[in-house]
């Protein structure tokens, strides 16, 4: 062999990369936490506000074109026939009562014949049609009548309370603060994005600062590997793997977090109308939309210390106290 010739140098397969970088994370638990944490709280955060303006957004859908829909249509036609079923029930318990004046007051027999006290059932309903002492009368003569004149009523009040939801939830947006105009909803939106691009620009300083203290601490680390025969895209590819298992593991678990405490408050504060019209496809690319913005976040913070360790040479390297 020539003196002077160099021979072929040796690649390490990815694979191995991959080993060294999960080690690597295991021995330094502590600081991967830290980088996964950051990662975790700005997906979050970020998953959240998404999922927020898509669930308000859907209610605020629902809420105007409620009333057009077919469902409550049909709802406000069927309260017109229950209503005069219950005109109709009503003069009814009337007539009974005006054939039982004389008879004795019983309040036993009302609550046998209803299931419920006389003011308590009053309250409930919002009222009778005739005296109470006439109910006690009516409930001992034709209890049937006066049940079913108590189902119309309830009827006619569900009906009531299902065709107000739109308005009551509205008026509940509006005292929570709520956007409602198109220029209050624009503002808003400006004002989230900030709060976003704040959000994720500390996560990259910190996911930055937190590669950065990796790679002062194993400078020795480098040394040996690159005295061993590592390849400058060897120590590169080390860290952004490491970065990666840390951006899959954060991004994964922050995006989850973010749309479950988000559904979570919204069905808080609005029940079932937080599923009305929600518009899962969006909320599919917007979890499409963080988990690229939270592995772009976190293999950008790794470049630099990457490159960083990748120029180092072996003996400074070797002599570091680190």
């Amino acid at each position: 062999m020539a003196q002077g010739v160099v021979q072929r140098q040796i690649s390490l397969p990815t694979s191995k990369a991959v080993e060294i970088a999960y080690k690597s994370i295991r021995q330094r638990l502590s600081r991967s936490l830290v980088v996964t944490s950051g990662i975790v709280l700005a997906l979050a955060f970020l998953m959240s506000i998404l999922v927020s303006e898509a669930v308000i957004g859907s209610i605020r859908q629902w809420v105007a074109e409620s009333s057009k829909s077919p469902q409550f249509i049909e709802l406000r036609q069927k309260q017109a026939d229950v209503e005069t079923q219950l005109a109709d029930r009503a003069a009814k318990l009337k007539a009974i009562a005006a054939g039982v004046a004389d008879l004795p007051v019983d309040p036993k027999a009302f609550e046998s014949a209803t299931g419920s006290p006389l003011d308590k059932l009053r309250k409930t309903l919002g009222g009778f049609p005739i005296s109470n002492d006439d109910m006690t009368r009516v409930a001992a003569t034709d209890p049937v009548a006066l049940r079913a004149w108590t189902d119309t009523v309830r009827q006619s009040l569900a009906i009531r309370e299902t065709l107000t939801v739109p308005q009551r939830i509205e008026a509940q947006m509006k005292a929570s603060g709520v956007p409602s105009t198109p220029l209050e909803i624009e503002n808003n939106k400006i004002q989230k994005r900030w709060l976003v691009g704040l959000a994720l620009l500390v996560a990259f300083v910190g996911i930055l600062n937190a590669m950065l203290m990796s790679v002062t601490e194993r400078f020795r680390e480098i040394g040996t590997m690159k005295c061993l025969g590592a390849l400058d895209s060897f120590i590169i590819k080390l860290f952004l793997i490491e970065s990666l298992f840390q951006g899959i593991t954060g991004t994964i678990i922050g995006v989850c977090l973010g749309l479950g405490l988000s559904l979570a408050a919204s069905y808080a504060s609005y029940g079932s109308y937080t599923f009305v019209n929600l518009p899962w496809g969006d909320l599919a690319v917007y979890f499409g939309i963080c988990f690229v913005v939270g592995m772009g976040l976190t293999v950008a913070g790794a470049v630099y210390p990457a490159w960083q360790a990748a120029r180092m040479q072996p003996i400074e390297a070797m002599r570091s106290d680190n």
